[in-house]
């Protein structure tokens, strides 16, 4: 829980790029009554000057022997942040046990945070774990039914996991009477506030001096503010020392341990300094240590699970209360599904005004003053009460109205599961205006595994930022936008139909399956052919078209061929294949994502063409020669237009008389250190090339061997030339290696490893997919690779198979995960080594 103290803005941090919600900020806002009549007092003529001097004076002197009760001490430590566990460490070798309140959507979220395996090392070694709400939200601004699934699910999913849990804290110190009653019937035995002892800080002087024994309620313990970097030993001391006299409970509260950059932390030296302090006062018999259900006792409850989030908005404007028309549950505070929001240092007021751009009602955010991090109003980070769910893979089109003295963006989050939101990005900035404007943003594909998000306008300096009517809409992307999806398997004719008999054709629905739109210009999937009882090639083609002259796989009797394939799509919404052999074969198609319909107009979009052969060495008689290039014209060539950035093709070499290596780049450059395919004496093998046009419209390629071999290209489609701007549009790059374990070690049995694609050799943060080959070497045993997005879980797919000792190459188009990574998964009992050689990306 993260709060700042009573009627004062919190103070963050700029949290890791990956983590960057954080906290609302409460400029002025208290939310129970009790607190505004409690300052109203202490502020009284005389009264404030005379308890602060009272209270500051240092106590040095130990309490009287005869004390009416010995204090009872409670260590509290608030969101279970990782450095939480050495501190832990420490507290447990003097003697000294805790309390860990953990919003259960936050373990295992992220590096910053503490595992399921962490967090029961502490309780095992005698400290208590807490609930905290699942996702750590303000709960005064959510209804019943969130509020429920936040206190009841958190227990729930923490009793799962092996937590014995009967004490939680409101995030945020956040409740009213009915919250409180909620943790009641949700099976806790208590519930702790913040800002209701006295302590150094002002307006706290005329509270208790410590919590009542047994606590007068046990659903809204009392406790001080929480400790940040302002405070200094002495304050950490005195909490304890003031209260020794007339005893009670006092329960500290820490985020954060030894973090220069977060304002909520204590340093790591007056942290151990107060233990030590504690340990010795123990020690002495003035004071006793004890974790909250030490103090709290009572049997441990069961509890149901809360209701089910209502249903999700799924057509249209997918935000609740998108003009902020309908008031929120507090009186005079945020708008029903809004809550404010920010992270790091700065200060910030927010307010409903009548200068609205529709109706009677904007959201303003003021910063005063500022030195990091942004201020937002923004749909609630909940469990399903208010934020849009959405569907991983799909972009999202955002728009809002806004006036502003300062420049600002879109800042994007999304949740994983029901509870662990992420930071997901951010829009570019839009300037300053004085009237209120439309701004528009389409998102990156969801990642995979998130199940809802949310966004706003945010203001990242001092100024003021009015903000009106946003809308979130599913994207509709322009035509030949890529839209890449985490693999699927489409066909697999071992499971269903049987093998493809002899010169025989199977087509596959693409239009329409598994979150297809029904009508798609072309789709990229990885094809694979197994158990053939000849030798043949497989011809893909749109479902109602004429079989062109082309092949897209090569395979012997017995074999087990991969490649990628991008081809165009039927009217019908299917794709053929086409086996030309005597004998029959299995084939398995795993889609990676598809081309929008429509006339390819923008730059970067794709537009697919039925395969045709552009060179076949074979007809000339003249094979490539050893170290030799040979160069193919695309642009002006057969219907494309002479300025293209890059084409598509099907790459097979034949007829080799040593092994070798083939390289694809645009003519008139440099070979770059890349390959596409790979190749023994006398063998048939096949890869799919994407790949830059040169400024004459050609394509060269490179037979690095001893040897002559024969190259056949059939191209698929083409990129249009141009600066890339819009989502789902191809850019490409130089081939580079972005990928090779060769100079370390291999990847291991079942194992995975991950690439780094978004920020690196010129591919930007923000993009959503990439092609690159794929080459497996020196393999042990026999198995298959599979690339996936970072984040996302293991597809039932493959993009690469091999058997021990093979080289082995593969185009394979992917997303990137959330982190710019795309993971290579080694589904074999033996090693291998891995080379990817990126060439292109995608928005």
């Amino acid at each position: 829980m993260q709060r700042a103290p009573k009627g004062q803005p919190l103070q963050k941090a700029p949290p890791p790029a990956r983590s960057r919600w954080s906290i609302p900020t409460f400029a002025g806002r208290q939310l129970r009554e009790k607190f505004k009549t409690g300052r109203a007092a202490a502020t009284a003529a005389g009264t404030t000057l005379l308890v602060l001097s009272t209270f500051i004076s240092t106590v040095a002197l130990a309490p009287a022997a005869n004390a009416a009760e010995l204090v009872t001490v409670s260590l509290t430590f608030d969101d279970a942040h990782l450095n939480q566990v050495a501190a832990a460490d420490y507290m447990n070798s003097k003697g000294l046990k805790g309390t860990f309140y953990v919003p259960s959507g936050y373990l295992n979220s992220d590096s910053s945070h503490m595992n399921t395996a962490q967090a029961l090392a502490l309780q095992t070694a005698g400290n208590e774990i807490g609930g905290h709400s699942v996702t750590h939200a303000d709960l005064a601004f959510a209804d019943t039914g969130e509020v429920t699934r936040q206190i009841c699910n958190d227990r729930t999913s923490l009793t799962g996991l092996g937590f014995r849990v009967t004490s939680f804290a409101y995030p945020y110190a956040s409740s009213t009477p009915a919250i409180e009653n909620i943790a009641n019937t949700c099976g806790y035995n208590s519930a702790r506030g913040l800002g209701d002892i006295a302590s150094h800080i002002a307006g706290s002087e005329t509270f208790p001096l410590a919590e009542t024994m047994p606590p007068a309620d046990p659903f809204l313990t009392k406790a001080p503010d929480q400790a940040d970097s302002t405070w200094t030993l002495q304050n950490l001391k005195d909490l304890t020392l003031k209260a020794e006299p007339g005893g009670g409970w006092i329960q500290y509260t820490f985020h954060h341990i030894g973090v220069a950059t977060e304002p909520l932390s204590v340093t790591t030296e007056n942290f151990r300094a107060l233990i030590d302090f504690l340990a010795a006062e123990q020690s002495a018999g003035r004071v006793i240590v004890k974790t909250v259900d030490q103090v709290i006792g009572g049997a441990v409850k069961t509890n149901g699970a809360g209701p089910q989030p209502p249903a999700p908005l799924t057509s249209g404007n997918l935000i609740r209360n998108p003009g902020f028309e309908t008031a929120g549950p507090i009186a005079g505070d945020a708008p029903a599904c809004w809550v404010p929001g920010g992270y790091g240092i700065n200060t910030y007021t927010y307010s409903t005004v009548a200068a609205a751009h529709t109706g009677t009602a904007a959201q303003q955010l003021v910063m005063s003053s500022y030195q990091s991090g942004n201020a937002k109003i923004l749909p609630p980070l909940d469990t399903g009460q208010c934020t849009p769910t959405v569907t991983p893979g799909q972009r999202y089109t955002m728009s809002g109205w806004y006036n502003s003295t300062a420049q600002t963006q879109f800042e994007l989050y999304y949740r994983l599961g029901t509870g662990n939101w992420q930071y997901w990005t951010s829009s570019p900035f839009f300037a300053s205006s004085a009237s209120f404007t439309q701004v528009s943003y389409t998102s990156p594909p969801v990642p995979a595994g998130a199940t809802a998000m949310s966004m706003s306008l945010t203001l990242v300096s001092t100024g003021t930022l009015v903000t009106d009517d946003y809308s979130l809409t599913k994207a509709v992307l322009d035509p030949g936008a890529f839209q890449p999806m985490t693999p699927v398997r489409l066909l697999d004719t071992r499971t269903s139909g049987g093998p493809v008999a002899p010169r025989g054709t199977v087509s596959f629905q693409v239009g329409g399956a598994s979150g297809i739109p029904a009508s798609v210009a072309a789709v990229t999937f990885n094809l694979t052919v197994t158990n053939p009882t000849s030798n043949g090639f497989v011809t893909a083609y749109a479902s109602g078209t004429t079989r062109p002259n082309a092949s897209n796989l090569n395979y012997d009797t017995g074999q087990t061929v991969p490649n990628s394939v991008t081809v165009p799509v039927g009217a019908d919404g299917k794709v053929t294949l086409y086996s030309e052999s005597a004998g029959t074969a299995n084939l398995i198609a795993d889609v990676s994502g598809y081309y929008a319909a429509g006339t390819a107009v923008a730059n970067g979009s794709f537009k697919a063409v039925a395969p045709a052969r552009f060179l076949d060495t074979r007809n000339t008689g003249t094979p490539v020669a050893p170290k030799g290039t040979v160069s193919f014209q695309v642009g002006g060539n057969s219907g494309i237009p002479a300025g293209v950035s890059a084409v598509t093709f099907n790459l097979t070499v034949a007829n080799s008389t040593s092994n070798g290596v083939v390289t694809a780049f645009a003519s008139g450059t440099s070979v770059p250190t890349a390959s596409n395919l790979n190749y023994d004496r006398g063998q048939i093998v096949p890869n799919r090339v994407t790949v830059p046009v040169g400024a004459d419209g050609k394509v060269s390629l490179y037979n690095d061997s001893a040897g002559t071999a024969h190259l056949i290209a059939d191209v698929s489609g083409y990129y249009l030339a141009g600066i890339v701007s819009l989502p789902g549009m191809f850019q490409a790059i130089t081939p580079n290696r972005f990928l090779d374990t060769r100079s370390g070690n291999p990847v291991g049995a079942n194992g995975t490893i991950s690439v780094q694609v978004g920020s690196v050799g010129g591919v930007p943060a923000t993009a959503s997919a990439t092609i690159f080959n794929l080459t497996v070497a020196n393999p042990t045993r026999n198995g298959f690779v599979t690339a996936y997005p970072s984040g996302a879980s293991l597809p039932n797919a493959s993009n690469v198979n091999y058997a021990a000792g093979q080289i082995v190459p593969n185009s394979v188009t992917v997303p990137l995960g959330a982190d710019g990574k795309v993971n290579l998964t080694n589904s074999s009992t033996g090693t291998t080594h891995l080379i990817a050689d990126v060439s292109g990306y995608f928005l």
